[in-house]
């Protein structure tokens, strides 16, 4: 009953259209306030009811084992650019981190998205003045090439500064690793254990990667898939409301604290059990203990790290967007 409880309370923010009268900020209405406008102060919220104890959530990854022989892939060569965008520092030994904290990392010339391992494969140097990534686990260059069906892919391919398939910017303004030879190409992260990939920019989670030992917090933004509405703040309650631009929509989001934070009142998005085994959805001082802020985005879907979604549910599909 808990998780159809919580389904419910997701289908309520959906379908939220605009009143015009006072509303209690502590219950979860059909309906959004008419004048939405960022809040300075927030009233107390009743201190929720303890949530059970989380279930574990971590994929199993397939193993990679630290590098072997390397085969000798093909792939085309076009003439190089200059990068436009800033990058790391020359020279400068980086590991990168998509937005869950999974690495990149060399295997047999391809190209990971994995848990953490520590591991020589997961090194690269990056080489400001040549434009390449070099994979400290065999000594070749990351290499974006156009394959097989027309279609751009990754790997890694030895060195040559002439090669333009190997001119790669991080761009520490945008949190992507872009193809300098290959305008508009990015690299994009895949569940654990799977090939990394590249594919036209965007502003999709997947093509978010920060250096491992920065702060994980990625700023998003949630539409609805179907009705074009916007999940917003408001006295610390959820709305599905139209596109303002306030902060009241802008949230940070913590994999590994597994919490979202609003930017108006700067607290966590939090599913609180109230009477008859239901579940309501506010916000409320963050703590990073307390089960009911513990989140996980996954595709198009905010789990909750403690109740189970209904698959294919289309009131609990989210276009995820990075600020």
């Amino acid at each position: 009953m808990a998780k159809w409880a919580l389904i419910a309370a997701f289908l309520i923010i959906a379908m939220a259209e605009k009143p015009c009268e006072d509303r209690d900020p502590f219950e979860v209405y059909e309906q959004s306030p008419c004048d939405l406008s960022p809040v300075s102060s927030t009233p107390n919220p009743t201190q929720p009811s303890t949530a059970p104890l989380p279930t574990s959530i971590s994929p199993i990854p397939s193993s990679l084992v630290p590098t072997g022989s390397t085969p000798t892939p093909t792939g085309s060569t076009l003439n190089p650019t200059t990068t436009l965008g800033p990058t790391p520092t020359p020279s400068a030994k980086v590991s990168f981190c998509d937005y869950k904290r999974q690495v990149l990392s060399e295997y047999y010339s391809a190209i990971y998205t994995d848990v953490g391992r520590d591991s020589i494969n997961e090194q690269f140097v990056y080489d400001a003045s040549t434009q390449t990534l070099v994979a400290q686990s065999n000594g070749e260059c990351l290499d974006g090439y156009l394959g097989e069906n027309n279609a751009f892919q990754v790997h890694t391919y030895p060195c040559d500064a002439s090669n333009g398939n190997q001119k790669w910017n991080f761009n520490i303004a945008t949190n992507r690793i872009e193809h300098v030879t290959h305008k508009d190409l990015c690299m994009v992260s895949g569940p654990a254990g799977s090939k990394a990939r590249v594919e036209p920019c965007s502003d999709s989670l997947e093509q978010f990667f920060t250096e491992c030992d920065e702060p994980a917090t990625v700023d998003l933004t949630f539409q609805t898939c179907y009705t074009n509405s916007w999940l917003s703040e408001y006295y610390t309650g959820l709305y599905a409301d139209q596109r303002r631009g306030s902060v009241n929509e802008n949230w940070a989001y913590d994999p590994q604290a597994q919490t979202l934070q609003v930017g108006s009142n700067g607290q966590c998005l939090d599913a609180f059990p109230v009477d008859n085994g239901k579940y309501g959805l506010h916000t409320y001082a963050c703590d990073n203990t307390n089960n009911n802020q513990k989140w996980i985005i996954q595709g198009k879907l905010v789990k909750h790290a403690v109740w189970d979604c209904t698959p294919y549910n289309k009131n609990q599909c989210w276009n995820i967007r990075r600020q």
